[in-house]
């Protein structure tokens, strides 16, 4: 078949439809390879994003890696709703229910430490390792350290002290594995599909969080949270298989010599030099600080606000699910808009008003709409954030980039919890909630004024070469 990519007068390459990703009109459904046409190789050049959502799924390794994703996110979203109400039980049993919010930011703090203060190493690492081998260890150990905590809880000998402790060895084991679990991403898929795979690992952290706590809400009134940790310990054995199956990612030639403190002061140079990456990295960590940690905050928000229980909790925290798994959604669809700088803050002050909106709510039917919406708005701006990043940054740098990206999750999300919940102990949880929405999207209109390269981000910015392009024909099954 010629190929039909003409120029227009002003000399722009154009591409017309029939051959537009995800252009299934120009080539046979049937034929695997011939997705990989020419055809589709310049359509994609030419408008990078115009790709089917589910592409991702079309190559075997992502396929494996996605599945088990989504069966282990299940069981970490049942431990975070467990997680959430035992703490919130630990501060009643003590007979300091007001002090709930501040239990909750305690366990946020000692989430936080070991990711800032390893995140920017293990990005290094990430770059230099085997990644599938890296993340057997990190994943296998995490499933050991659940499997601890539902120990302690089913014996009845769990301390406010112990989940701490627990909390900080997950987050260590996590500093690791989550900058090597999203860098391996463009390793599987081809660039022009890396937008579809985005948003698909998205929803396989955000699909659970609807399926999660419905399902722990059922399961918790029988066996307790200590059961819902249990299943969580075993949900890691998803993941494990999946990277047992797939095939080994060596990592790309490096230049020799080169020690870590060298590497770490490289990719914080690399960032500090790009104006997109930098300000994307400055508005997540804003966001990160100010607005995400409503989630965590919710068992206080259910108990203090709300005055209902572990059931009604759980609505709270699938409605804020099924929120974000519509934003994953929104995300890989959004291949073919060009202007993604401006969608992307646009997403960010918007979750930052839905917010406000949802700290106003006095009932529970109009909170359970709130969340979602508020989780919408976060989501799509999230998963805006982590296209961006994966998308403009080159495969040796991609490790480290994502390490400082995954560091304020890790590490200053957790901070807003403590600092959230220790002000909520005092002034109300709603308010903060309300104060903080308000602060997120006054940032995020900062950024729109005074920063012109994020503003005007576009599609066409070309992403990182991809260590598979001469061999794309051989993933697709």
């Amino acid at each position: 078949m010629p190929l039909a990519v003409f120029k227009t007068v002003d000399g722009a390459l154009h591409v017309p439809r029939w051959v537009r990703l995800p252009c299934t009109l120009a080539v046979n459904r049937q034929d695997p390879a011939a997705l990989e046409s020419p055809a589709t190789d310049i359509a994609a050049l030419v408008e990078p994003g115009r790709t089917s959502m589910l592409a991702a799924l079309r190559y075997r390794d992502f396929r494996l890696f996605w599945f088990g994703l989504l069966v282990s996110n299940i069981g970490t979203w049942m431990q975070q709703f467990g997680m959430g109400w035992l703490v919130v039980q630990l501060a009643v049993r003590d007979g300091t229910p007001h002090l709930a919010p501040l239990y909750l930011g305690l366990t946020g703090l000692a989430r936080a430490l070991p990711g800032l203060g390893l995140g920017l190493v293990a990005g290094a690492v990430a770059d230099r390792a085997e990644r599938r081998r890296l993340l057997l260890i990190t994943q296998t150990t995490a499933g050991l350290i659940a499997a601890l905590l539902a120990l302690l809880t089913i014996s009845n000998t769990i301390t406010i002290w112990a989940i701490l402790l627990i909390g900080a060895a997950s987050s260590t084991v996590f500093s690791f594995d989550a900058p090597t679990r999203q860098s391996m991403v463009p390793r599987l898929v081809p660039p022009r599909d890396l937008m579809s795979a985005i948003g698909l690992n998205s929803a396989a952290f955000n699909g659970p969080q609807i399926i999660g706590p419905a399902i722990g809400g059922i399961l918790i009134v029988p066996f307790g949270p200590g059961g819902l940790f249990l299943v969580n310990a075993l949900s890691y054995l998803a993941v494990v298989v999946a990277l047992v199956l797939m095939r080994p990612i060596p990592p790309l030639v490096r230049a020799p010599g080169t020690d870590m403190l060298s590497r770490v002061r490289n990719g914080l140079r690399y960032i500090r030099n790009d104006p997109v990456l930098k300000w994307v990295i400055i508005l997540v960590a804003t966001t990160a600080f100010l607005s995400r940690p409503y989630v965590f905050l919710m068992p206080a928000v259910a108990t203090n606000v709300f005055g209902v229980g572990a059931t009604e909790l759980s609505w709270l925290i699938a409605a804020s699910g099924v929120g974000a798994f519509t934003g994953s959604i929104v995300v890989a669809n959004l291949g073919g808009v060009r202007d993604r700088g401006r969608l992307f803050l646009l997403g960010a002050g918007l979750s930052g008003l839905a917010l406000t909106a949802f700290a106003l709510q006095r009932s529970l039917g109009t909170a359970l709409i709130a969340t979602l919406v508020a989780s919408l708005f976060t989501m799509a701006f999230v998963g805006l954030a982590n296209t961006i990043l994966q998308t403009n940054s080159p495969d040796h740098m991609l490790g480290r980039v994502m390490s400082v990206y995954t560091m304020f999750f890790m590490g200053v999300m957790p901070l807003g919890q403590l600092v959230e919940g220790a002000l909520g102990s005092v002034f109300g949880v709603e308010e903060v909630l309300f104060v903080a929405g308000i602060l997120t999207a006054v940032a995020a209109t900062y950024v729109y004024i005074r920063v012109r390269a994020v503003r005007e981000l576009t599609a066409d910015r070309r992403p990182h070469p991809h260590p598979h392009a001469v061999q794309s024909r051989s993933l697709a099954e």
